[in-house]
């Protein structure tokens, strides 16, 4: 996939302002699911990664736009192996249910990005009437096999043109981290207000700008992201687009996932004027270049500094993935193991250490683990210690690198 069509944007994909000012730059990096074979070595997709913060709405944002589509048909990624995010899925769900639909009959909910469906499945299970648009043909397929009804599609304008009459208009929608994969976020929302009953619900969530800036959570700055929010912006764009902020509130820390931005909206009639402290937004992600580096620096020399040791990764998602690739030391890692693994003979994009199932742990033994799916943390050292016979002092969490030790 080498070939892939980029063009960098000259307006703020929320406001429309030419005032882009960039702040955070990332060399030669991949697609974060460009798994690739052995023959492959050397052709995937890398390019320049640049974030940019709008002077005038204080909106962070990818300044290319990518040619995904050939992308997404392939696209695997699923989280149905871990227990915490399918818990994480019913707690939503009920949630949703009990403080919104409980005197409600059969409402209907669509989810945007509905990967393999355990979201929907969580919602049918409460009742719900549920519909997925998703574009990976091989998510969509096995989401249809579990009989959870999914659109092969992108969510545009025409998506209500193909869906059954009984979801041209619906109670609710849900996306989660998809939006912030949507290069034109507005015309979005714009679709979504035009098909949501009145009063109906919006429920988004992505990953949250303030967490990444505080953790320096470079690796979530992707070429498949091209909008990354806070809950002011957050709010703005929801309140310039007629919705109304509901809450940021419905779960609680310990009930989301490692990176959650999660809100609550209401479709409105109007849109509402939303103040942010521009120069504020525009300072906080000053500085986030410098540390970054810092970040990386500090992975580098803590692999330099157990190069001694068989150093295996834990997590073949997009955090393992991107923070590997921009790493000068990757080659004293000596392999990846993710428990759902794309496929088998597969390599990173860019690093090229081969990727396995976590059996690999059994057979080819680790000194040390670092751990980049941190959100998963505990139930990855239990499974590990209870299946494979590791103690707890063999793991690491990557937060403990991307943080300063001061943090």
């Amino acid at each position: 996939m080498s070939s892939v069509y980029q063009n960098k944007i000259s307006s703020c994909r929320i406001c429309g302002s030419n005032q882009l000012k960039t702040v955070i730059h990332l060399a030669k990096m991949p697609f974060t699911d460009e798994f690739i074979s052995s023959d492959q070595l050397g052709t995937e997709f890398l390019s320049d990664i640049d974030i940019a913060v709008c002077k005038q709405c204080a909106c962070a944002q990818n300044i290319n736009d990518t040619d995904m589509g050939a992308y997404y048909q392939d696209y695997t990624y699923s989280v149905q192996s871990s227990g915490f995010a399918l818990s994480f899925m019913s707690t939503l769900a009920e949630r949703i249910k009990s403080n919104y639909f409980s005197n409600k009959t059969a409402p209907s909910m669509l989810e945007i990005g509905s990967g393999t469906g355990e979201q929907l499945m969580a919602f049918k299970k409460l009742g719900f009437r549920v519909i997925g648009v998703e574009p990976s043909d091989k998510l969509s397929e096995y989401a249809n096999s579990q009989e959870i009804k999914t659109l092969t599609t992108f969510f545009d304008e025409n998506t209500t043109q193909i869906v059954d009459p009984e979801f041209r208009t619906v109670d609710a929608i849900v996306t989660s981290y998809t939006f912030d994969h949507i290069p034109r976020p507005v015309e979005v929302l714009n679709n979504i207000h035009k098909i949501l009953n009145d009063d109906g619900l919006l429920i988004i969530e992505v990953h949250n700008l303030e967490l990444i800036r505080q953790r320096n959570e470079f690796c979530l700055f992707e070429h498949e992201h091209y909008t990354y929010l806070n809950e002011r912006t957050m709010r703005y764009l929801l309140n310039q687009n007629n919705f109304d902020v509901v809450t940021f509130k419905l779960l609680e820390e310990s009930e989301k996932r490692a990176n959650s931005l999660l809100v609550v909206a209401k479709k409105a009639n109007k849109s509402n004027i939303s103040e942010v402290d521009v120069l504020n937004e525009i300072h906080l992600l000053d500085s986030l270049n410098n540390e970054i580096n810092k970040s990386i620096s500090r992975i580098d020399n803590w692999l330099n500094e157990n190069k001694k040791y068989k150093i295996v990764a834990y997590g073949a998602g997009g955090r393992g993935i991107m923070t590997i690739a921009a790493l000068a030391n990757s080659n004293y890692i000596q392999y990846i193991v993710d428990k759902n693994p794309k496929s088998d003979n597969i390599f990173a994009p860019k690093s090229h250490l081969p990727v396995y199932g976590i059996e690999r742990l059994a057979e080819n033994r680790a000194d040390k683990i670092l751990i980049f799916s941190f959100g998963y943390y505990n139930e990855i050292v239990s499974e590990l210690t209870s299946k494979f016979g590791y103690t707890k002092d063999q793991f690491i969490s990557i937060l403990e690198l991307l943080e300063p030790a001061n943090a």
